[in-house]
């Protein structure tokens, strides 16, 4: 694997693929590309609706796009597999496999050695399959491999984006289901079960879920023991700025796994906005990951222009974790710097979005010292303070948020 040939496509895909393009667009790039970072003759892609129906097909040539069809046809096949599993499927000589009876025979006439497939997922949800086909048998390396599956997955979470837009625009007509369509491409369908940490998180839209803005987060696991923890905020609102927290949100998780420095990730986030070339849209975020050592849950984290976290010591103290960083999408080289942090068991970490302290009652905003105090006073376990800050906030701005808010909190066990 070329990695910096991949990050050259992945930034592609970020120019090409978060406009309002087709479904089938989004396939057809796949396809076409991805052969240029995995050593393979050519590549399929099913979306599924299920696994005896399929939507949309692409192919780099016609012969392989006859096979992947006729999986369908057969009801067995390396892609059905991995759509059903969720996990990769590898072909390595098709001429000898008896695993696919029907379909190995058929792919090997049609001059192909080998078959690998990989699910198009997005957290709990499958959308169908990657297959790279390669004329000779063929070993991929373990880098190949991964490099597929991320592609995979990017892939996965630009057409769940498409498939939210869809939806969208079939349901214009209610202000409050279009706005609920689109937030549901920011966040993943539940936290994880993080190692050494407690993690509770929410998001609130403003103006009553009618207005749709650009806050989004995730948490996500890593190579080498570590997970990714990211909140972010698009200046902004609308469909738009939904869009580009999306792509920000997957494009995120890619480079994490690439790369292990936070102040790299968000460069390379940078990298990606700025490459949509869209002068007037760019974003906040903050992006720590985390690894449990003998001594602590060890945190790394880089802030590009967004609200410094706090953290609460176990002993009441509540220290502002001031690390200064540029907004993302505005210039090629964005400044981001890295601080390093042990938590100890009953340390608090908290994020959040601007929304939080600029909620206003008659002008006056909620601001960094009422959140402050909150997190000073508040509950020690990660959904107790979530909740507390947010009830907060709307008592302060008698339910009326004017910008959607996002609040997420990390304590150490």
């Amino acid at each position: 694997m070329d990695e910096q040939r991949l990050t050259t496509v992945l930034v592609d895909f970020a120019r090409t693929l978060t406009s309002d393009f087709s479904i089938q667009t989004i396939l057809d790039h796949l396809a076409a590309r991805v052969a240029e970072v995995i050593p393979v003759d050519g590549a399929g892609v099913l979306l599924m609706d299920s696994d005896t129906v399929h939507r949309f097909v692409a192919a780099s040539d016609d012969v392989i796009l006859e096979i992947e069809t006729l999986q369908m046809d057969l009801g067995e096949g390396p892609c059905l597999q991995a759509y059903r599993t969720g996990q990769r499927v590898a072909v390595r000589d098709l001429s000898s496999d008896t695993k696919f009876a029907r379909f190995s025979p058929a792919a090997s006439l049609a001059g192909f050695g080998a078959v690998y497939s990989f699910p198009l997922r997005l957290d709990d949800r499958r959308l169908g399959a990657l297959e790279l086909y390669a004329k000779e048998p063929i070993e991929l390396s373990e880098a190949d491999l991964i490099a597929a599956q991320i592609l995979a997955d990017v892939t996965a979470a630009y057409l769940f984006n498409a498939r939210a837009r869809e939806a969208a625009r079939e349901l214009a007509d209610t202000s409050a289901e279009l706005a609920a369509t689109l937030q549901e491409s920011l966040l993943p369908p539940e936290l994880p079960t993080v190692p050494g940490l407690a993690v509770a998180a929410r998001l609130l839209p403003g103006r009553g879920g009618i207005l749709v803005g650009g806050d989004f987060y995730d948490v996500f696991a890593l190579p080498s023991t570590r997970w990714g923890v990211v909140l972010g905020d698009v200046v902004g609102h609308g469909a738009r700025a939904a869009t580009l927290a999306a792509l920000a949100r997957y494009t995120l998780r890619t480079l994490a796994v690439l790369q292990a420095s936070p102040r790299r990730v968000l460069g390379g986030l940078n990298d990606a906005v700025l490459a949509r070339g869209e002068s007037e849209r760019f974003l906040s975020a903050v992006y720590l990951t985390t690894r449990v050592t003998p001594r602590g849950v060890q945190v790394r984290l880089a802030r590009a222009g967004h609200p410094a976290p706090l953290l609460r010591l176990a002993d009441g103290t509540v220290q502002v974790l001031d690390s200064p960083g540029s907004l993302l999408g505005l210039l090629p080289d964005a400044e981001v710097r890295e601080v390093r942090l042990l938590l100890a068991p009953g340390d608090l970490l908290l994020l959040y979005t601007d929304g939080v302290t600029e909620a206003r009652d008659d002008g006056e905003q909620f601001a960094e010292t009422r959140l402050g105090a909150r997190v000073a006073a508040g509950p020690a376990d990660a959904q107790g303070m979530v909740d507390g800050i947010i009830e907060a906030v709307l008592e302060h701005c008698n339910g009326d948020l004017a910008d959607d808010l996002a609040v997420l909190a990390l304590v150490a066990t």
